[in-house]
């Protein structure tokens, strides 16, 4: 029974409908971030000194390495200031050092179009790398800074010890890299709940419409057929957001990001801040396994809904303002701000327990009304 009502769920029409409405989604949502990932300057440089700094320095940066860093910047400033030196109107213009160049007067318009050529039309790699390695090298002096950024006026105690760890735990994984993924992910499990509401929405609507379920509740066997509906929806959505998942990380892969997944993402050049000491690879599972969890409570959501609506017009306009408040903050808080140091450590399991208890409720409520139901229904 439950293998027919896969076969009913996962038919050639919705399989179709599912490939096109993910392609679309894929290109309008999600295309961009892969494709041009790192995206412009000095992303690129930034991505590109990461790198150099993985292989050589490994996933932790300890005093010995800052000080070798720090050469290599300073290196880069005198090559920019011998690029300088070389060009007749540089010189002209009294611009001989690296600092002249960013530092001089903003109003002076030889100056503006002298910097736009430089960085923009020759795109002297030195000069972009310059600016990525500065920022680094910031975020690095200034991460004993527990202040938190502005947001001092609700850092608790707990919070400041957990940020005294992570100045000290000397990862330097980056926000350029945690951004990106988060941003992906947010856009891919969105496309999958979208996904699971158009593959289930039909589960008990379709038969209904067809009349079907004056046999099912006519007998013990139909009116059991509830509970198998649901499971053959659950295994449908497993299913599919398994395929949904490979596609996306098989995308991701080419990013090449992978080589920093045993980097801690609490650090002092990551804007996120985590409760636990999570690795980039880590966090991946975290999210995907909390984006299992979200797609199967959906999946009850929708299924529910597809039993007690009378058409799909009404469905649709259910499922509307919900989709708006998952995107909004559903999204945000249980899977972007996952283990987020800016909410309570206990968040995440109540926020998830909470959902598992409700979507519980409502099968158990549905379950007793479908064994008392009247037939006429």
């Amino acid at each position: 029974m439950i293998l027919m009502e896969l076969k009913k769920i996962l038919n050639i029409k919705i399989l179709f409908l599912l490939f096109i409405f993910s392609f679309i989604f894929y290109f309008l949502f999600i295309k961009f971030n892969i494709e041009y990932f790192p995206n412009g300057r000095p992303a690129n440089d930034e991505y590109r000194i990461l790198n150099e700094m993985k292989h050589s320095f490994g996933k932790t940066i300890d005093e010995s390495e800052y000080e070798a860093f720090k050469k290599s910047y300073d290196e880069r400033i005198l090559e920019a200031n011998k690029y300088l030196q070389s060009k007749e109107e540089t010189v002209n213009l009294g611009i001989t050092t690296y600092s002249d160049l960013v530092q001089r007067d903003d109003e002076n318009e030889r100056l503006n179009n002298l910097r736009y050529k430089i960085f923009h039309e020759e795109g002297v790699n030195v000069f972009w790398e310059i600016q990525a390695q500065n920022n680094m090298l910031e975020s690095y002096n200034y991460k004993d800074d527990q202040n938190y950024n502005s947001k001092d006026f609700f850092v608790t105690k707990d919070m400041k010890d957990r940020l005294g760890e992570i100045s000290n735990n000397g990862s330097y994984f980056s926000s350029l890299i945690f951004d990106n993924y988060n941003e992906l992910i947010k856009y891919t499990v969105f496309l999958i709940i979208l996904s699971i509401a158009i593959m289930i929405s039909p589960l008990f609507i379709k038969d209904r419409q067809n009349k079907l379920v004056y046999l099912q509740y006519s007998s013990k066997i139909g009116r059991d057929l509830f509970k198998k509906k649901l499971l053959g929806a659950l295994i449908a959505s497993f299913l599919l957001m398994t395929i949904q998942f490979t596609a996306f990380f098989i995308l991701y892969s080419t990013n090449g990001t992978h080589i920093f997944s045993d980097m801690n993402v609490s650090s002092f050049y990551n804007e996120f801040t985590s409760w636990f000491d999570l690795t980039f690879g880590e966090y991946i599972i975290l999210t995907v396994a909390a984006a299992y969890l979200l797609g199967l409570i959906f999946t009850v959501i929708t299924a529910f809904l597809s039993s007690i609506v009378p058409n799909y017009l009404t469905i649709i306009g259910i499922q509307v303002p919900i989709m708006f408040v998952t995107f909004t903050y559903v999204l945000k808080y249980l899977i972007e701000r996952l283990t987020d140091i800016t909410l309570p450590s206990y968040f995440l399991y109540i926020s998830y327990t909470i959902l598992v208890f409700v979507i519980l409720s409502m099968i158990v409520i549905r379950w007793k009304k479908e064994k008392r139901i009247d037939i006429l229904y």
